[in-house]
């Protein structure tokens, strides 16, 4: 079953932020205005919050959206709300195998489609080497094989980077 509440207004582009998803929200705030937001939930949110003009908001739960009394979107806004599967947003990286010998494979979630950046840091916190450069890359599973043999033995750190977040994890080359 999907739910949309409208409130015609002006359009803004609504980004989700990639952020672990609670079970339950409750919301009671007041958004602030010329801003997006998306609040997400696995199971229900329940609002008694005021959206002001020029704030466009969005909600997404699993199960129910409830808009409890005290609930505004002022004219002007835009209000959106879909009761629809909602799934943990987090950015994601692990490299395998680890330890490695010549090679080793990077493989990470994107909760949303972005401009990346991925590279490898040693353990002076040097880069030592860019794998991926302010790349588009769509939402879902992506892999890297990282080639490492022009690099010595020691502790490499994979470093994942999107315009919201930052990942980071640990390899040994043998």
């Amino acid at each position: 079953m999907r739910i949309i509440l409208s409130i015609v207004g002006c359009l803004l582009m609504v980004k989700a932020a990639a952020q672990e998803i609670r079970k339950q929200q409750y919301i009671q705030l007041t958004y602030t205005p010329n801003r997006a937001y998306v609040e997400q939930a696995t199971e229900k949110i329940a609002a008694v919050n005021t959206v002001l003009a020029r704030t466009t908001v969005e909600y997404r739960a699993g199960h129910t959206i409830e808009l409890l009394p005290g609930f505004e979107a002022k004219q002007g806004s835009v209000f959106t709300a879909h009761v629809q599967e909602v799934h943990d947003a987090s950015l994601r990286l692990v490299a395998f195998p680890n330890p490695f010998d010549k090679s080793t494979t990077i493989s990470f979630d994107l909760p949303e489609t972005g401009v990346i950046n991925l590279f490898v840091v040693n353990e002076k916190g040097q880069i030592v080497e860019h794998l991926l450069e302010n790349s588009q890359l769509p939402a879902g599973k992506h892999q890297f094989e990282w080639k490492a043999d022009a690099h010595s033995s020691g502790i490499y750190i994979p470093v994942l980077k999107t315009g919201r977040q930052q990942v980071s994890s640990r390899v040994v080359k043998k």
